[in-house]
């Protein structure tokens, strides 16, 4: 007998959660790549652009995820403004998302451990696109989706407190690095502000980096995931501001690492080191302490990505299943600690699966994850525009000012950030069917499977039934939410909603 998600999660965890997620290890090795794209002005202005363009994207969540404080987040927001269908397709989108997040971040561990204790690799087991996958690194990966999978077993409260240790010691520990960066380096060392290599203008170094905004912010939206385990003491608009701030201190975050590191030595020093953010401090002070603290920060990093996406994807398996649009398989939770245990599992090994493509599926994964994350993005923007017309009265406890306007810029920008993700493979395959591509349509194809498979439950659930469940009239105790937070009585299943 199921006994339904626990409600324990307050503000903290909200902010670990959101915060945590946008924030892992990309910055640690990629940081090279976006000073040569833009130098470290350039760097800093995408991303402080590209930081308050995601607002916009931002504030439709919020606003969504107020109205409907359910598991899924996307899944209802696209159920209630466009249907079934639309709701099943980008469900399992993010699922796939998020699986291969937690994958990537897997892989990211061996990385970075490999680095900090050299001959832990073993010996090569096979290769995959031309790279070898070594034993040692295998292990690790797999042990990290063990380590995801172990705290999740353990219920909400676990996941949500294993979340606020590694932020907010992340948060201390990269304070350090970034501090002795700013305090210790030169403003001769950032000279000069902008890369034109090429003959890039200035401008289009900044555009290059905004390019990649949107995937190092992404991660605010696991917020949605876990509405429906609010504690009743936590406001729902304290939640939609919540989701606002972690974009803000994620694009500052990135922002003032570029700035340290670029401080601290030449930027043109760093970009062709394999870690440049670390190597940074280590050349700067030859402290090899400020070095590692680099990389703990990145492996703490790792462990709030893998854990939020890890939340993230069991809840839409478990939102999916419930409205009988993924057959029943993962509604059920456990009986004490209340969590998803069968999607659970279906998430540790299907992300355990995806760590055998080693160091070279990083690339595809992000890719697809790309993908999958701009089409949540435009189905958040574009539901919340279509509900202001539909459901003008509906209840919005986080409310955004010109919503209309806000909206349909997001949703604009949605369908670039969709594009562009799509070609980016195209262009890099020459021409050539890209593997990325492959891959989604092998998802997608699984997915249609299982549609067509569960035809007769999905029938069997009425519509209104099915509204219910997945808007969260019977999972939050037949009340519906005011705007204020507090519960109320809910409409009877079906009826309008009310103003």
């Amino acid at each position: 007998m199921s006994a339904g998600l626990k409600r324990t999660l307050g503000p903290w965890q909200y902010f670990s959660f959101a915060f945590g997620t946008i924030v892992g290890v990309g910055w640690v090795v990629l940081l090279g790549d976006w000073l040569q794209r833009g130098g470290p002005l350039g760097a800093i202005l995408g991303f402080a652009i590209g930081g308050a363009l995601m607002t916009l994207i931002g504030l439709c969540y919020a606003e969504a995820a107020t109205m409907f404080p359910v598991s899924g987040g996307e899944v209802a927001f696209a159920f209630e403004a466009f249907g079934t269908g639309p709701a099943y397709a980008i469900g399992w989108a993010l699922v796939m998302m998020n699986i291969a997040a937690v994958a990537y971040v897997a892989s990211s561990m061996a990385w970075i451990l490999d680095y900090l204790i050299p001959g832990i690799q073993g010996p090569a087991l096979y290769a995959f696109r031309g790279t070898e996958i070594h034993l040692g690194s295998l292990v690790v990966a797999l042990l990290t989706i063990g380590w995801f999978t172990w705290i999740n077993w353990r219920g909400v409260r676990s996941s949500g407190r294993f979340q606020d240790l590694f932020t907010y010691g992340k948060l201390v520990v990269a304070a350090v690095f970034i501090a002795a960066g700013i305090l210790g380096g030169r403003v001769a060392n950032l000279e000069p502000p902008f890369s034109t290599e090429g003959g890039r203008p200035p401008l289009g170094g900044v555009l290059a980096v905004m390019a990649v905004v949107p995937w190092f912010l992404g991660g605010f939206n696991t917020i949605p995931q876990v509405m429906e385990e609010k504690a009743e003491h936590t406001p729902l608009r304290l939640v939609g501001r919540i989701t606002l701030l972690s974009i803000v201190v994620g694009a500052a975050f990135y922002c003032l690492v570029i700035l340290s590191a670029s401080m601290a030595v030449p930027w043109q020093d760093l970009l062709t080191r394999e870690l440049p953010a670390a190597a940074a401090f280590r050349e700067a002070f030859g402290s090899e302490l400020l070095a590692r603290l680099v990389l703990l920060a990145g492996l703490l990093g790792i462990a709030t990505v893998g854990n939020g996406t890890f939340v993230a994807a069991t809840r839409l398996l478990f939102a999916l299943s419930r409205a009988s649009l993924l057959g029943h398989a993962f509604r059920r939770t456990h009986p004490v600690t209340g969590a998803p245990d069968r999607a659970i599992l279906f998430t540790g090994l299907v992300a355990a699966l995806g760590t055998l493509l080693g160091r070279q599926g990083i690339g595809p994964i992000v890719t697809v994850g790309a993908i999958a994350l701009s089409l949540g993005y435009l189905i958040t923007s574009a539901a919340v525009l279509r509900l202001r017309f539909t459901a003008p009265t509906r209840p919005r406890p986080y409310r955004i000012r010109a919503g209309v306007a806000v909206a349909l810029a997001a949703s604009l920008s949605s369908v670039g950030l969709v594009v562009a993700a799509l070609r980016d493979p195209w262009v890099s395959s020459g021409g050539r069917i890209p593997f990325e591509w492959l891959l989604l349509g092998a998802w997608g194809g699984i997915g249609l499977l299982l549609w067509l498979a569960n035809r007769t439950a999905r029938l069997a659930l009425g519509v209104d039934e099915r509204r219910a469940v997945i808007l969260g009239v019977g999972a939050m105790d037949t009340r519906s939410v005011s705007p204020t937070g507090r519960a109320s009585a809910a409409p009877a299943p079906g009826s309008p909603p009310r103003g």
